[in-house]
């Protein structure tokens, strides 16, 4: 009896230890599938509605809801051609609720992308989505979101992952992209990418704090244009001079010894208009700045609005690093301000950041570098300009 009373009790054993086991793995396995960060993961969590699909025609329109949004410091899209290595980005723009990430407009000959949001906190600690690869439709079919496309292209600032990748992500329509940041964290037009180092004179932009890791500018008729700003300088006031023909009088010999001149006419040259050309213009605004800390930057209409494609950087590193804000294309005229806002990287952050701060235009510098010191937790004015 005893004997039977002992296996009993060994049997409620084992099934008492499959219990408590079987309650921790599925606490552990709930607590994952609630999206508990593991060690190093950010606790944001993202909101993303998958595409569908994306066609050819329009570049693909990817949106994202981060929360909470106090921890919220930046967005990103991942992408590449699928079947291929590597990773292109791009920043995403918009409050944490509603974020939203243009890509370049896949080629026909690619059957599908690949494609997945990051959102970086405060902290510099990284939350993402999975992989999502949706199918390449030609034309029209796809009914997924997407923005349509001018000749020009999307005009698109597109990021590199590693050391000597492709700047045009293999695949994709390169029309669409006009800046390239380089896996250094420089920003160049994508034919200088494409080009490597081009043949004009290059001088050292200002430094803050006196570090190292200066900025590459272009000098052109005495004024320095920095970065991208360099890349696309063009003439845009090209004329065609045409001559006019001079006439050469004849004379008549008469039987009396003065010459009588016959009249030649003169002819009547028309003058073809020359259209206005359409002036492109480009602004942009480079906050330098090292420690730790963080520094937005931001370009500001008359009407309050923040524009212009922002180049970010971050808590990613204590060196000297720069944030700058692009500004591209027919820029209405008008009262523009360029404002700064300080941001912690935890701890060691001090009270103020200083930064060095300058703004440039196609035509020359629109605010001399000032240096500043940004309150961390506020925002100030850096810059004002006019246009033109």
């Amino acid at each position: 009896m005893s004997g039977v009373t002992d296996r009993r009790r060994g049997l409620s054993l084992v099934v008492s230890v499959a219990l408590v086991l079987g309650m921790n793995v599925a606490r552990v396995n709930g607590s994952q599938a609630a999206g508990v960060p593991r060690p190093g993961q950010s606790p944001l969590s993202i909101g993303h509605d998958p595409l569908g699909c994306v066609t050819t025609d329009m570049a693909p329109l990817v949106d994202a809801q981060v929360a909470p949004p106090p921890r919220f410091d930046r967005g990103y899209v991942y992408f590449r051609a699928a079947g291929t290595e590597d990773f292109y980005y791009t920043p995403m723009k918009g409050v944490p609720q509603n974020l939203e990430g243009v890509l370049p407009r896949p080629l026909p000959e690619i059957k599908a992308i690949d494609y997945k949001v990051r959102a970086r906190d405060v902290e510099s600690l990284n939350a993402e989505t999975r992989e999502y690869t949706p199918p390449v439709v030609p034309g029209n079919a796809c009914k997924s979101k997407g923005m349509v496309v001018g000749k020009d292209g999307a005009g698109l600032t597109i990021g590199l992952t590693r050391e000597g990748q492709n700047p045009v992500p293999p695949g994709f329509n390169r029309r669409d992209i006009a800046f390239v940041i380089l896996f250094s964290g420089a920003t160049v037009a994508v034919a200088q990418a494409l080009q490597g180092t081009s043949g004009a004179t290059t001088s050292t932009a200002a430094k803050a704090g006196g570090g190292g890791g200066g900025k590459t500018a272009l000098i052109v008729g005495g004024v320095v244009v920095a970065g991208a700003a360099a890349a696309i300088i063009a003439n845009n006031n090209k004329s065609s001079n045409t001559s006019t023909p001079t006439t050469v009088p004849t004379s008549t010999p008469t039987a009396t010894p003065t010459a009588t001149r016959t009249p030649t006419a003169t002819p009547t040259t028309t003058r073809t208009p020359t259209p206005t050309p359409v002036l492109q213009r480009l602004i942009e605004a480079d906050a330098v700045w090292s420690g730790v800390g963080d520094v937005d930057v931001q370009i500001v209409n008359a009407s309050g609005q923040s524009v212009g494609t922002n180049l970010p950087a971050g808590c990613e590193s204590a060196a000297q690093r720069s944030e700058r804000v692009l500004l591209q294309g027919t820029i209405p005229d008008g009262t523009y301000r360029v404002v700064l806002t300080g941001k912690s990287c935890g701890s060691g952050t001090p009270a103020t950041i200083a930064v060095a701060l300058t703004v440039l235009s196609d035509s020359g510098p629109k605010c001399a570098t000032s240096f500043l010191n940004v309150p961390v937790g506020g925002t100030i004015p850096g810059c004002q300009f006019t246009l033109p």
